[in-house]
């Protein structure tokens, strides 16, 4: 993705509404590129544009969660991307930081099969020739476009890989790792079970709140990728439950 539209995508996410023009301003190039960049992004999903307006998706959408901190997850992602080998089978779950890392995985390693529980994310690498991806069935919830529920844990069952990456909506030291919906997080424990390290992947935000279920304890976790805001009390508490903290600036 170009430096620009990264910077598109900042920018809405600090307006949520912002008129085509002013975006061309601030960007100091024609409007028409910027359409251009728009018709781009919001063919990915990540954006959406009304007459002279780029806007965020609603709040429920992942491609909404998908432009926060847009930077930030990139980087993360980036740094995700070197554990994993050419020819590598690992699962991703449906976070959105989880997306970046597999698009990088799809075009720049060689022979990867991803393991998803992301219809999503299947729709996001589609047209990448040197990836294999294998979505697991179950219940569609429609805002994640993720699959849930029992038959994603039973076909998870049938898997053993060395690595899942996942996302998490929150954490506490009481709680660990915690999501905001049951199903889902439900879902993620389950599969976390049919690998031997998780690596959850979030920006630094996610740990200055608590989400509302428990799907991970630190000690069922290998290695947290965030940024250099993460709390250093959390980093420290992390590091003593025997969780590798990588940061990205």
């Amino acid at each position: 993705m170009e430096e620009r539209h990264i910077r598109i995508i900042e920018l809405v996410s600090i307006h949520k509404k912002i008129e085509v023009s002013r975006l061309a301003e601030l960007l100091h190039t024609s409007q028409v590129t910027v359409r251009k960049d728009l018709d781009i992004l919001s063919d990915k999903g990540i954006l959406k544009r009304e007459r002279g307006y780029a806007m965020l998706n609603d709040e429920d959408d992942i491609n909404y969660r998908m432009a926060f901190h847009y930077e930030i997850k990139r980087k993360i992602a980036l740094s995700a991307a070197k554990l994993v080998q050419d020819g590598e089978t690992v699962m991703i779950e449906s976070g959105s930081a989880c997306m970046l890392l597999a698009e990088l995985l799809a075009y720049e390693k060689r022979g990867v099969t991803i393991i998803t529980n992301s219809a999503y994310l299947a729709s996001y690498v589609k047209d990448a020739p040197g990836v294999k991806v294998t979505l697991l069935g179950g219940d569609y919830q429609h805002r994640a476009q993720a699959m849930v529920g029992p038959l994603t844990k039973m076909c998870a069952q049938q898997f053993c890989v060395d690595k899942i990456f996942v996302g998490t909506d929150g954490f506490s030291e009481t709680n660990g790792f915690t999501g905001d919906n049951l199903v889902r997080a439900d879902t993620v424990r389950a599969m976390a079970e049919s690998a031997h390290r998780t690596i959850v992947l979030a920006d630094a935000e996610k740990f200055t709140r608590a989400g509302t279920v428990s799907f991970l304890k630190p000690s069922e976790v290998s290695v947290v990728i965030t940024d250099t805001g993460i709390p250093g009390e959390v980093r420290e508490y992390l590091s003593g439950a025997g969780v590798q903290v990588l940061t990205v600036e």
